[in-house]
């Protein structure tokens, strides 16, 4: 099919999909994988609508990240920040954790490998992450 795509989802089920939603999600499959090659525990997420957790959680260092991944032609950083705080409390609320895990924005770049994709943090979280 020209617009859409097949795909099994975690439920077992086989599901429509758009094509910019299947882009999306082989993006997030495609960052996945590449995280384990690197040695990075990494899951995705499963889709809750207005419960949506990130799409992915890592760990690195013992630490749990919520990553909000996006495979668009135009950026919407406010947005696309917005989104992963809200998903990064949702994960925490889901768990009964104290702490909202950081959340990060990862943006995938045109004509470039995984592992040049962009990473989007606020400067607040990234100086808590530094000292």
């Amino acid at each position: 099919m020209a617009l859409l795509d097949f795909v099994m989802a975690r439920d077992g089920l086989i599901h429509l999909m758009g094509k910019n939603q299947a882009k999306g999600s082989k993006f997030e499959t495609d960052v996945m994988r590449w995280f384990r090659s690197v040695g990075v525990a990494a899951e995705r997420l499963t889709k809750a609508g207005s419960k949506d957790e990130g799409d992915l959680v890592v760990v690195v260092a013992g630490q749990t990240y919520i990553l909000e991944l996006k495979n668009r032609a135009t950026l919407a950083l406010p947005a696309f920040w917005a989104e992963a705080e809200v998903e990064a409390i949702n994960y925490a609320k889901a768990r009964d954790l104290e702490e909202t895990p950081p959340a990060y924005v990862i943006v995938k770049r045109r004509n470039s490998g995984i592992e040049n994709s962009w990473v989007i943090q606020n400067l607040t979280q990234w100086l808590k992450e530094k000292r």
